[in-house]
């Protein structure tokens, strides 16, 4: 083959040098901001940074080593060095080639370069493989952790396993495989798949070719590589069949399926051996042809013989994989130990109900709902321009309920672009008050700093928090922080030049010589996700809500741990997701240290335990058991998983007629009530639930979820008896009755802008009812009001009991009155219900039997009758006198038939005694 050369001229065009200029400033300058990334993160976070790195390499080194290591040292061939080489040959030979360039299968790397390669490649490869919870695993299982991977070998008999509905031995299989079927199976199938597709089909396939290319030019016969397709079909067919074994279902014709697989590969390597062998062989296409429609058909027709027959025989056919399915999504959403507790109907049983217990759980009813809270809140923002709100949240300090509203620091409207930078990074670095509380039961604005000591935001969610970093100048005397405070918490790190000027070029120009406390990852979403990124963050389209909690000094974000995991390799998993929660991250607001505290007894949460020990905290603390909340986010994706897998018979789930829904607009919800079985009062999160495709909108039942410790996480389902003549009305029936009611009608139109707030299910007094709150802006003002309290009766038998009042209290009566006439109040013992709002209240009672303070003051008495005034009175000195004041106790004594309820304190150095005094006549 004749060559031929070009002459090319050695000087180079200016343009491509320029190109080359920039090419090189770009990388440089990406190189070097990836550097000080680094560099910044490891002084900042240390080990803590590098763990999940640590664990993503590692992951990403062993899958890149399965997807592209090469172990042919005898040929050492290289798809990408023969590629390469050819288009400079190509290149410089001025498009002329010669036939030993063009056989791949002649090319080969000397010993150095291959190994060098296939190490290069796997470094690469790493990045694209990175893979923290994979790399987490396998680190377990190097320390001798067990996940369940001895028991993947028996998985391979499930297909052809003979099953019966009562035997869930096979499910039991599998969950206690789950572990590897989940972390471990996936990826490493992944990166087996990309390598025979990579380095055995392409490679194949172009050494074919190539060959073909060759033989072509040399003799002019053209021969189509048929053993190399063939062998190729069959590594896919059987690749496609092993890969049954880990389906997400598994049932009687999956075995059909796997043989039917394997069958056809290897047909097809008995071709590509005869090819080889008899090249008169390649001609026989209807013989090949016929072999493969053969089997096919054969499979499917057994498949739909096997499906016709299950038409007809659905339970004893299908029945044994359901209750499979049944058990192993159970294991996957966590929802085995729910209890189901049958709810009896209580109504008609007015006469025995205890109106002074009714009265206390009524106080705690949560009446404003977010939006009212919200027009009450906004003014107390008042005019700063450089705060906004970001998050809302339900929590609770002394067993009442709080909304509280987190802001955000915002760049004021009307900032000079010039001074953009200045603000951003210098000035507006936190919020200097964080939290605004409202009580959900009585509307009544809450000095945050009844709870919260610390207010200084430096460390949350949105606005600058997080889109840009803040930085403190050190050694500058004056402080440029908004209200002229200066941060010394322990979050950021300490850098000086040169590092400041690579870090930002202002401050080389600004402040060459400052060493600069930078405050970087301040969004919590965004720190914890670089810290700890196995877990998730975001849930259909929004974030993972967080809410503040406190220890009497600190505040803290208390996060929850969420994993979610596909299980799309789980027999009879169906491709739903493995959900846990783990426990909560504790991240301070104003440090911005990480704590963890692991609550879950699963195997994800055993790994994270085991891998976070310096910064685990071991149990709840005592400060926290009364504040935490369970997702709502896993407790909805719970449910959602009871409605189908509550069912046991595998007929009834196969009849799909108990199967049920959360109603439509309905989401979880909190409050502090007392359902049936409870003592006490409690916090929980509630969901209502309907038969799934139901005409009507009465309620299967409802779930809650217990947020007290040690209780955090317990589910209850409340069953309904559906088939009997009294149902539970669903909360969008009772809105309509509320809509229908003659009353309701006619107050709605005196009162001025109203507007209907949450529906929420109560149990009061061994009824059930909703309890529903009006609100009204009077004058057309932006600050809602409460206009009236409609308690709707839940149990129905036809006729709809609603009561309306000012007070739960008094439509709780008028609900009774409706019902069957309520009883005669009882009278009250004052003293002991004085003392049981107390403890609710969660205050300690003592009593002296001498106080002597320099000031005494009285801020109210009782003489009547009304518990609910009493309750008022008594529930306002709580929080503004002591708890207010940062007291955790409360003094009672008796003068005459007069009980004293008191707080003492010190206001700078004057001991002050405030109290007020009840009736006990």
């Amino acid at each position: 083959m004749v060559l031929h050369y070009s002459h090319r001229s050695s000087r180079r065009s200016p343009v491509w040098l320029i190109i080359l200029l920039v090419i090189m400033i770009i990388v440089a300058f990406i190189v070097i901001s990836q550097m000080i990334w680094l560099i910044l993160n490891l002084w900042e976070f240390g080990d803590l940074f590098i763990r999940p790195f640590y664990y993503s390499l590692l992951g990403g080194l062993i899958l890149a080593a399965i997807a592209f290591f090469r172990v042919d040292f005898k040929n050492r061939r290289s798809l990408t060095f023969w590629l390469v080489s050819l288009i400079l040959k190509f290149y410089r030979r001025a498009g002329y080639l010669e036939l030993h360039d063009i056989d791949f299968s002649a090319y080969r790397l000397n010993v150095s370069r291959f190994l060098a390669w296939q190490v290069t490649k796997v470094l690469i490869g790493s990045l694209i493989f990175a893979n923290s919870i994979f790399g987490l695993a396998v680190s377990a299982v190097l320390q001798g952790v067990d996940l369940g991977i001895k028991n993947i070998p028996g998985l391979f008999a499930l297909p052809f396993t003979s099953m019966s509905a009562g035997d869930i031995s096979p499910a039991l299989r599998v969950i206690s495989s789950a572990p590897a079927l989940i972390m471990l199976i996936p990826p490493i199938l992944s990166a087996l798949g990309l390598r025979l597709m990579i380095l055995i089909g392409l490679t194949a396939i172009v050494k074919a070719l190539a060959k073909t290319i060759v033989e072509y030019v040399r003799t002019g016969l053209f021969r189509i590589p048929a053993e190399t397709i063939e062998a190729l079909i069959a590594l896919a067919a059987a690749w496609t069949g092993f890969n049954f074994f880990f389906s997400s279902y598994i049932d009687y014709n999956t075995r059909v399926y796997i043989l039917g697989a394997f069958a056809i590969a290897a047909i097809f390597l008995v071709f590509a051996y005869l090819d080889r062998r008899k090249p008169g062989f390649l001609y026989a296409l209807k013989i090949k042809l016929g072999t493969v429609i053969l089997i096919l058909l054969m499979a499917a027709a057994v498949a739909a013989i096997q499906n016709g027959i299950a038409d007809a025989r659905k339970v004893e056919w299908l029945g044994p994989y359901i209750k499979q399915e049944i058990e192993v999504n159970r294991y996957l959403a966590d929802i085995s130990d729910i209890t189901i507790v049958h709810y009896n109907f209580t109504r008609g049983q007015v006469g025995r109900i205890n109106l002074e217990k009714a009265y206390n759980d009524l106080s705690l009813v949560r009446l404003w709902d977010w939006d009212a809270a919200f027009t009450k809140l906004k003014p107390e923002i008042g005019l700063i321009p450089y705060v906004g709100f970001e998050d809302s949240d339900i929590i609770r300090f002394g067993n009442r309920l709080y909304w509280s509203a987190s802001m955000k620091p915002i760049l004021p409207r009307g900032v000079q672009l010039e001074n953009v930078w200045y603000n951003e990074h210098l000035v507006y670095t936190h919020v200097p008050n964080g939290f605004l509380l409202l009580d959900a039961n009585n509307g009544s604005i809450v000095d945050s700093s009844t709870f919260f000591k610390q207010r200084r935001i430096y460390y949350g969610e949105g606005g600058l928090l997080e889109t840009t970093w803040a930085a403190i100048i050190l050694g500058k005397e004056e402080s440029d922080e908004i209200t002229g405070t200066r941060y010394n918490g322990r979050g950021g790190v300490v850098v000086g030049p040169p590092i400041t000027w690579l870090y930002d070029a202002t401050f080389l120009l600004s402040y060459p010589d400052k060493q600069v406390k930078l405050l970087r990852y301040r969004d919590v979403y965004e720190r914890l996700g670089l810290l700890l990124p196995y877990f998730t963050y975001r849930w259909n389209g929004g974030y993972v809500d967080m809410f503040p909690v406190t220890d009497g000094e600190n505040t803290y974000w208390l996060m929850p741990l969420i994993v979610k995991l596909p299980a799309g390799n789980v027999p009879w998993s169906k491709g739903n997701s493995y959900v846990r929660f783990v426990g909560y991250a504790l991240v301070d607001i104003y440090n911005g240290d990480v704590r963890l505290i692991i609550t879950g007894g699963d195997f994800f949460s055993e790994l994270i335990r085991r891998a976070y020990q310096d910064i685990l905290i071991e149990e709840i603390p005592g400060w926290l058991r009364n504040q935490t909340r369970f997702p709502a986010e896993v407790f909805e994706y719970q449910v959602e998983m009871f409605n189908y897998y509550h069912i046991d018979d595998p007929a009834t789930f196969i009849h799909a007629r108990e199967f049920y829904e959360i109603p439509e607009g309905v989401e979880p919800y909190f409050v502090i009530a007392r359902y049936p079985g409870f003592e006490r009062p409690e916090f929980v999160g509630i969901l209502s639930l309907q038969l799934k495709g139901s005409l009507g909108r009465n309620l299967a039942g409802f779930m809650i979820v217990r947020n007290d410790y040690p209780h955090l996480g317990e589910k209850i389902f409340y069953k309904v008896p559906v088939e009997g003549e009294t149902k539970l009305l669903g909360p969008s029936a009772a809105m309509e009755a509320l809509e229908r009611h003659a009353e309701f009608r006619k107050l709605r139109t005196l009162l001025e802008n109203p507007r209907i707030g949450d529906i929420l299910l109560y149990y009061i007094g061994d009824q059930l009812v909703y309890i529903i709150p009006v609100y009204t802006s009077p004058a057309g003002g932006v600050v809602a009001q409460l206009g009236t309290i409609a308690t709707i009766g839940a149990e129905f038998t036809g006729t709809y009991y609603i009561g309306l009042g000012s007070s739960p209290q008094e439509s709780f009566n008028a609900f009774l009155r409706e019902l069957g006439g309520a009883p005669a109040p009882r009278e009250i013992n004052v003293r002991n219900l004085t003392l049981s709002i107390l403890r609710e209240l969660g205050v300690r009672i003592v009593y002296p039997k001498q106080v002597s303070p320099h000031l005494v003051f009285e801020e109210g008495s009782f003489t009547g009758e009304s518990e609910e005034e009493l309750r008022m009175l008594v529930t306002g000195f709580v929080e503004k006198w002591v708890l207010g004041k940062g007291v955790d106790r409360v003094l009672v004594w008796s003068e005459g038939e007069k009980m004293i309820v008191g707080s003492i304190f010190s206001e700078n150095g004057v001991v002050e005694l405030h109290y007020i005094t009840v009736s006990e006549k």
